[in-house]
């Protein structure tokens, strides 16, 4: 399993399925500021961002077009 901590507390974890030929992926994050409502909507962006870098990685875009910096 591969497991990464990012700078804003938000997690992205990947593994291989142990039954199928795909890799699972979770990702984790969350807000501790606002009312509940904010707090699910930076939630929200923020799960939304990390799926789109995650999915860039993936697709064999690399790094750069998942938004990492050397």
């Amino acid at each position: 399993m591969l497991a990464y901590d990012l700078a804003d507390g938000s997690r992205v974890m990947i593994r291989p399925s142990g039954t199928e030929p795909k890799l699972k992926v979770y990702l984790d994050a969350f807000s501790d500021r606002g009312t509940v409502a904010e707090r699910r909507s930076a939630t929200a962006a923020a799960l939304g961002q990390i799926e789109v870098a995650v999915r860039a990685y993936l697709d064999g875009a690399g790094p750069e077009a998942a938004g990492a910096r050397p």
